[in-house]
C-alpha cells in the first residue's frame, strides 16, 4: 500500500484530485498516461505557480483550495489529448464508486 497524493496549487489555491482515476500513489500517477498528462498539462498551464504535490493525511489543509480536475480533463479533451470513453460504476447502489474511462490518444 502506497502514499496517495493529489496535486496542490497553493498560488491560485486550487487542487487537482486523481478520484475517479486509476492512479493516486507515485508509480501509478507517473506511469498512467492519462493522470500524467493531466498533470503535465496543468503544470504547463501555471508556470511559476508554486505547485507541489500533497498527501491525504494533509487534506484537511486544502479543503478550502477549488478543485480544478474536471476543469483540466476538459481542456486536454479539447486538444486532442485525452479522449472520454464514459465511467465504469462498481456498485449500482452506490453510483458515486465508479472510474471515469479516460484514454491518452496520443498512445494509439
Amino acid at each position: 500500500m502506497g502514499q496517495e497524493f493529489k496535486l496542490i496549487n497553493k498560488s491560485k489555491k486550487e487542487q487537482i484530485i486523481y478520484a475517479h482515476l486509476p492512479a493516486s500513489k507515485a508509480r501509478e500517477l507517473t506511469g498512467n498516461p492519462v493522470t500524467s498528462a493531466i498533470t503535465t498539462w496543468y503544470l504547463l498551464q501555471n508556470i511559476g505557480d508554486e505547485i507541489s504535490f500533497a498527501t491525504w493525511e494533509d487534506a484537511s489543509l486544502y479543503e478550502e483550495y477549488t478543485e480544478v480536475t474536471d476543469k483540466v480533463v476538459t481542456d486536454l479533451i479539447k486538444n486532442g489529448i485525452i479522449e472520454d470513453n464514459g465511467i465504469e460504476i462498481f456498485d449500482e447502489d452506490d453510483p458515486e464508486v465508479y472510474l471515469r474511462k479516460l484514454e491518452n490518444i496520443w498512445m494509439r
